[in-house]
């Protein structure tokens, strides 16, 4: 492999880590809403039962997190080039 094509993949992953990391830090932010004024609506039950707005987000945000890095490993593992030299 020539330096350029190294030097592409390099700088491609690490776009694509900067974006993820980006990604996960704009979603940490979001749980912030649960201690501002704004994310007063959290607090409220949903439909009567005893999961709260804020739960719900939690809940919601382990899954995304979850789901965001499967999909990172997937799209990491399809620009490996150790895998691309073993075909």
């Amino acid at each position: 492999m020539a330096d350029t094509e190294i030097l592409k993949a390099v700088r491609r992953k690490t776009r694509k880590r900067l974006a993820f990391a980006f990604a996960t830090l704009i979603f940490y932010l979001a749980y912030l809403l649960n201690y501002l004024p704004v994310g007063d609506f959290l607090r409220e039950r949903l439909h009567g039962s005893w999961i709260t707005g804020s739960l719900a987000m939690f809940a919601g945000l382990i899954v995304l997190f979850i789901l965001l890095e499967l999909v990172f490993l997937r799209l990491d593992s399809d620009d490996d080039p150790d895998v691309e030299e073993q075909r």
